[in-house]
């Protein structure tokens, strides 16, 4: 919403808002939902039984933050069939790998990418919407969590050898 909307609270800025606050949350979903399904695939791909049950237990965390943002979509009226359907039509391929590392550096550089938007739009939502901003500043959250146990894990790894 621009200054002059601001200053004269016209009804028509609010929706408007309300627009591109649903359309940044149904493109965070559909991104989460990749990064659940890019997870579980270099888990299925760990060459170690224990790094398999670790990145399953990421992917676990990382279906919690789809859950937040599929509620967050519904609860601010959204019913479009990005938030509600086919799972698998929208999400683009795992990114892939020479190694297990590698895999790595991707998941970690994908929750990055994720945890940076979510602490741009908190920023940027505030003060009008603080429930919005509550929402962008506890996805950060999780976020950071994500990605120190994604660095646990890839601190594991072996960056030299080959699948």
């Amino acid at each position: 919403m621009g200054f002059w909307e601001r200053l004269i609270g016209s009804e028509s800025a609010q929706s408007e808002d309300t627009r591109e606050l649903l359309q940044k949350l149904v493109a965070s979903y559909d991104e989460e939902r990749g990064l659940a399904r890019q997870i579980r695939d270099h888990a299925e791909r760990s060459p170690h039984q224990s790094g398999e049950q670790q990145l399953q237990g990421v992917a676990a965390h990382q279906d919690h933050v789809v859950e937040l943002l599929h509620n967050a979509i519904m609860a601010h009226g959204e019913t479009t069939q990005q938030a509600q359907g086919d799972e698998s039509s929208v999400l683009p391929p795992p990114k892939s790998g020479k190694n297990h590392w590698a895999r790595m550096v991707h998941d970690l550089e994908d929750n990055q990418m994720l945890m940076k938007r979510y602490g741009e739009q908190g920023m940027y939502w505030d003060p009008e919407w603080p429930d919005v901003v509550a929402l962008f500043r506890s996805l950060e959250q999780e976020k950071s969590r994500i990605g120190a146990q994604l660095r646990d894990i890839a601190l594991r790894a072996d960056s030299h050898a080959l699948d």
